[in-house]
């Protein structure tokens, strides 16, 4: 890579960041793969290139330093025993060939490989004690988890309790993944019923085991492969293998897969031909071999990177491929309003799925393919799970080869001029709110914990609204109420939850106004900077006043105060708000909002010297009687405390609600003082109380 400059690798690795992190909350929270093993990779490696050029644009929140994607809001968050890092991995024999080095150089060039199918599932983290299914856990950010105890115990390999005498702790994990039988019998069901089937087993597994209903988890076909004791070393194991056959006369289902042991090159290339011979043949789908050094010492000295172990590898697959004619070329509007041409292809079998259509990513990719319609498309299926278009097989002869394929000017679904990222090769509509295609991502946003927290507003129940006609835009959240009957004879609601709803949209009248421009989505802004523009504005119409007259000369502006007054908000950002509000029915839809909720803006009042709670790191578990989260952190901070989202050692109280997670254990092996909600109120409020 020639070195940039400065400016433009700060560009790049932003792009590259958000990019990052949004595949990987898509793939891990959403159980979707948006793009291709080999692009993420690519950009993957771009980013990991920059950063070595210029380590001072290396965040502490950069995609390379993490695994996974955040939790999930709607799920309660699970700390991990240890962090669950990510297997390094490639589609060639180099990482296999870095390993190895690793082993000569530790002095033990012919040590134990265990070699096992990668299948492509949900990882989990099951802890057991007293022999007794205590939790289980999604992988998360690789540090915290969803906790899907609940449906964990309906998956098919699960022991609800370990057979045997076992340790007092045992801390398990493995995949969660759906057999293809299972997979085609599932989608038969679906269809049968009028829904829309999966995509593939991995969002089959995925989407069942994240459902919030058990018992539909309990009729889908999920089975688990355990791959690893995590506590091995503490209970005195010498090795992987050793624990693997242990957690098999606990009643974990073993299969020759699981105990494939060899030493050197020859043996890790034998197995990987060997489970690509017989890929088609395994009753789930793989997408490579873990390779792992069996002996728990050695992966001591060999030690761990950030978001990668240093005794373990991935050697992938190459992807599946076959030759199809381009029908056409549409383009998509997403959830975000990111524009995506997509590929309309003859019907072709690739691995045992049909392939129909593909995504082209962006314009700028299909630009570097000169993909045209009536073309000869080179298909694969990457990882076996997303079917890819990898390059022109064949042009179409010039007088049936189509136009070249450009960007649209305007919104295919809104008529809004398309905007192009700055720098990016991204194109996206900037109607955010007025846009039909991007309406129910922001009613998402809008009712969400950290934003409006609507309870009861989830996605499951905006698309279910959307459908019957319920919800159409932001606005009509407020008309719910004026039809609260017919909500309550919708099947599964009842007149319980309808009250509920329409109790926690009416909540919102009069909500604060930070969490009010956070709620509408403007692009760039979070908490903070919602906060920093509450501050300094006051209300919304000041805000689009501020957004209006940003960058235009003073004399062309009244008197008063613009985004390029405002300490805090970069230029990017500021142009950001002011594309936002440029849009005609975003800009319509936003005051309309602010008429039926009302903002309010005062000043948190300054915390008196010395009271009981300043300069506090406080961290809420369990239910809060009578108050959301986001009404419990604004108390505290309103009282001079700070307040996290994890235990750690630099945790100064836990305050307890109703059922309090696994917090409380956290903070019982740390440490942490605990405190009731009451006595946090009485804190809250400076007056005396014995804690």
């Amino acid at each position: 890579m020639e070195k940039p400059s400065l400016s433009a690798a700060a560009r790049r690795v932003a792009q590259l960041s958000e990019e990052l992190r949004r595949w990987s909350r898509v793939y891990y929270n959403e159980g979707r793969q948006e793009v291709a093993d080999a692009l993420y990779d690519q950009r993957f490696a771009e980013l990991e290139e920059l950063e070595r050029l210029f380590p001072m644009l290396r965040l502490a929140d950069s995609p390379t330093r993490r695994v996974g994607a955040p939790p999930q809001s709607s799920f309660a968050a699970v700390s991990h025993f240890r962090p669950m890092l990510s297997l390094e991995s490639r589609g060639d024999f180099g990482l296999v060939g870095d390993l190895l080095r690793r082993l000569a150089d530790a002095g033990q060039p012919e040590a134990a490989i265990l070699a096992q199918p990668k299948i492509d599932g949900l990882s989990i983290e099951l802890v057991y004690e007293n022999n007794l299914l205590r939790t289980a856990s999604t992988r998360g950010d690789g540090v915290v988890g969803d906790d899907v105890t609940t449906n964990a115990r309906v998956v098919g390999g699960i022991p609800h309790a370990l057979e045997g005498l076992a340790p007092a702790l045992v801390v398990v994990r493995g995949e969660v993944y759906m057999d293809r039988a299972g997979f085609l019998d599932l989608n038969r069901q679906l269809v049968a019923q009028g829904q829309d089937g999966f995509a593939n087993p991995r969002n089959a597994a995925a989407g069942s085991l994240r459902q919030q209903d058990p018992f539909v988890t309990a009729g889908r076909p999920l089975r688990f492969f355990v791959f690893e004791l995590v506590n091995a070393d503490d209970l005195g194991l010498a090795s992987d293998s050793d624990a693997l056959r242990l957690l098999g006369q606990w009643g974990f289902p073993l299969t020759d897969d699981h105990l494939r042991l060899g030493r050197g090159a020859e043996f890790v290339r034998q197995a990987h031909a060997d489970y690509l011979a017989r890929r088609a043949e395994l009753p789930f789908d793989i997408d490579g071999v873990a390779l792992k050094v069996d002996d728990l010492a050695l992966r001591g000295v060999l030690g761990q990177r950030s978001r990668t172990p240093r005794w373990a590898v991935a050697w992938k697959f190459p992807p599946r491929q076959e030759v199809t004619p381009v029908l056409d070329v549409v383009v998509q509007v997403g959830r975000t309003g990111k524009l995506t041409p997509v590929a309309l292809l003859e019907p072709v079998d690739i691995g045992g799925v049909t392939v129909a259509r593909a995504t082209l990513h962006n314009f700028e990719e299909v630009a570097r393919l000169d993909l045209r319609v009536g073309d000869l498309a080179r298909m694969e299926r990457a990882g076996d799970v997303i079917p890819r278009v990898a390059g022109v097989a064949r042009q179409a002869p010039p007088e049936r080869r189509g136009p070249a394929i450009v960007a649209p000017t305007h919104c295919p679904v809104c008529g809004a001029t398309i905007v192009r990222d700055e720098g990016g090769v991204n194109h996206r509509c900037p109607n955010s709110l007025g846009c039909p295609a991007q309406q129910k991502a922001a009613l998402r946003h809008f009712a969400s914990r950290a934003a409006m927290d609507v309870e009861g507003l989830g996605g499951k129940n905006v698309e279910a609204l959307w459908e019957r006609g319920f919800l159409s835009d932001l606005p009509s959240l407020y008309a719910l109420a004026a039809r609260r009957d017919e909500l309550a004879g919708l099947r599964g609601w009842g007149e319980l939850s309808a009250d509920n709803l329409l109790r926690a949209i009416a909540a919102t009248k009069g909500a604060a106004l930070d969490r009010f421009i956070f709620a509408l989505g403007i692009p760039g802004v979070g908490q903070e900077t919602a906060k920093l523009l509450a501050q300094r504005l006051g209300s919304l119409e000041a805000l689009v006043a501020a957004a209006d007259g940003w960058r235009k000369p003073a004399k062309d502006r009244p008197a008063g105060l613009y985004l390029d007054d405002i300490a805090g908000v970069g230029p990017k950002t500021a142009e950001d708000i002011q594309r936002f509000f440029q849009t005609p029915q975003t800009r319509q839809t936003a005051l309309k909002l602010a008429e039926l909720v009302g903002p309010t803006w005062a000043e948190s009042p300054t915390p008196r010297a010395g009271a009981p709670l300043a300069g506090k790191t406080i961290v809420f578990t369990g239910r809060l009687e009578g108050l959301s989260r986001p009404q419990a952190k604004a108390l505290a901070e309103a009282a001079g405390a700070k307040v996290a989202g994890q235990v750690s050692r630099s945790t100064d109280w836990l305050v307890l609600g109703e059922n309090p997670g696994g917090k409380l254990g956290e903070a019982r092996k740390l440490g942490v003082p605990t405190m009731t909600l009451a006595e946090f109120l009485t804190l809250a409020a400076d007056r005396p109380a014995a804690v």
